[in-house]
């Protein structure tokens, strides 16, 4: 919350840098926030980076490891160490979204067109709502040894169930039932807020209904929800007091720069569609300004986000919506909104209060949001013209690669060894690599083991080698 209302500040307030003809800002309504897309890679990687092996056997480091009183191999680094990997990487790729956001406009609208922008966001939905259905079935680390072990789910208050459980699944429907109403009857207002309602609808049922088990005679109730930590939390604190060990995993630097490419082309279509929110016409001087500045802005506010700890934060295509609604394009509002987001940052009783919230609640509310990323890559892909023949084929093949890597990871890698994913039959590890050619070899799995950076590259590749055809434009038929 810090970090984004700070963020937000930098892209809506636009600095001239001295002597040039750049900025930094889009000088826009542009509130900002946490991005998904960097989200498939990072999770991905600390996935990688936590595995071991316990004699043969997959676990993970400060978890199902903690068990083995055997030999442990493979990475094996705690939580926090792999987290810390991860802003490392983050922080270097970053700058590489800096140095673009100085390339010529035309130049960035030839190489990331919408068939290109809109594949990549649809498959960074596809990839996220695997992570919002494991957090609604109970929990990502059981979710994965749901097929090895019994592993009873926490983060659900002190409820312990296995993945799936039907418990978790009716909560869970309980946000997505409020959702349906609150679209079909709610207030124009009210639907805009859904997200908010849901959540504090799931919480209110989660708080009142719990699980009993018995043995023998004595029966306990435990609950989903509940609010411990709140009372201890002070109410105003500085909540940065945690560090991370930064570091580097060279193989995640790759699909990394493929992130902040789509989060940079995003950028560019959010601020777009601002100025159109805001009665303002998208084309000129200012326009190409606010462009520039707004690219310029993502990346730096994603290298100090990456030394605040968390990922980066991108401008939110939300806010057109809350434009066009309210008919307010006032950067007065923004500040005021990011006024707020700081002072929910440094309130601890906040952060308590979103602890508490169970996995199974989280999980479907996130899952909802995650489609609605794959939505708005749709809506990329939907001129008003249709697609052309050549745009329909590099959809076609970057949504086939894309999907498929998705669906069955096994097609790159083996979901499950030891040191997973670096093994798989795709190209099977030689002992007598060199460490730069099995590190080589290791980045070129991670980006073909993400359906959003394999798909994407294959786009990329495709719109710059296919020929354009004029001529070949689908009129769709009207009805």
């Amino acid at each position: 919350m810090i970090v984004s209302g700070l963020a937000s500040f930098i892209q809506m307030t636009q600095f001239r840098i001295p002597y040039t003809n750049y900025v930094i800002g889009s000088g826009m309504l542009s509130v900002m926030g946490v991005t998904f897309a960097y989200l498939p890679v990072a999770l991905q990687t600390i996935a990688t980076l936590r595995t071991c092996s316990c004699d043969g056997v997959s676990c993970f480091k400060g978890d199902s490891c903690d068990l083995c009183t055997g030999n442990l191999s493979g990475d094996c680094l705690t939580g926090q160490e792999a987290y810390g990997r991860v802003l490392g990487s983050i922080l270097v790729t970053s700058w590489f979204q800096i140095a673009l956001s100085f390339c010529p406009k035309k130049f960035l609208k030839k190489v990331f067109p919408p068939v290109v922008t809109g594949s990549t966001i649809i498959l960074i939905g596809a990839s996220l709502i695997t992570s919002g259905f494991s957090q609604w079935g109970g929990g990502t680390t059981c979710a994965n040894q749901v097929l090895t072990s019994k592993t009873p789910c926490d983060g659900n208050g002190e409820v312990e169930l296995p993945f799936g459980d039907r418990h978790y699944i009716e909560l869970g429907l309980v946000v997505v039932a409020t959702l349906i109403i609150v679209e079909i009857f709610g207030s124009p207002i009210l639907r805009n807020t859904q997200v908010i309602v849901g959540l504090v609808v799931g919480m209110a049922v989660a708080s009142s209904v719990h699980v009993t088990k018995c043995e023998g005679t004595k029966c306990s109730k435990y609950r989903f929800v509940t609010f411990d930590k709140i009372p201890e939390a002070p109410w105003i604190t500085f909540l940065w007091r945690y560090t991370f060990p930064l570091g580097i995993y060279p193989p995640a630097l790759l699909p990394m720069l493929l992130a902040g490419i789509t989060s940079m082309v995003e950028t560019i279509g959010d601020v777009s569609a601002t100025y159109e929110a805001s009665h303002l016409h998208p084309s000129g001087t200012e326009y190409e300004k606010s462009l520039q500045g707004g690219v310029l802005a993502d990346g730096i506010n994603s290298v100090w986000a990456s030394l605040a700890t968390t990922l980066p934060v991108v401008t939110y295509a939300q806010n057109n919506g809350v434009i066009s609604l309210s008919g307010c394009a006032s950067r007065r509002a923004g500040y005021g909104c990011c006024f707020w987001m700081i002072l929910f940052g440094t309130c601890a009783k906040f952060a308590a209060l979103i602890l508490s919230i169970p996995n199974c609640i989280l999980g479907a509310m996130t899952t909802f949001l995650f489609s609605g990323v794959m939505v708005s890559g749709i809506k990329l892909l939907s001129p008003p013209k249709g697609l052309s023949r050549r745009d329909r084929f590099i959809v076609t093949m970057a949504l086939g690669v894309g999907l498929g890597v998705n669906l069955v990871p096994a097609w790159v890698n083996i979901s499950g060894q030891s040191n997973y994913p670096n093994e798989g039959n795709l190209w099977p590890v030689d002992k007598s690599w060199s460490k730069e050619y099995r590190g080589f070899r290791d980045a070129v799995i991670q980006v073909l083991s993400n359906g959003f950076s394999s798909g994407g590259l294959v786009a990329v590749v495709l719109n710059l080698v296919i020929p354009t055809d004029e001529d070949d434009i689908t009129n769709l038929p009207r009805a």
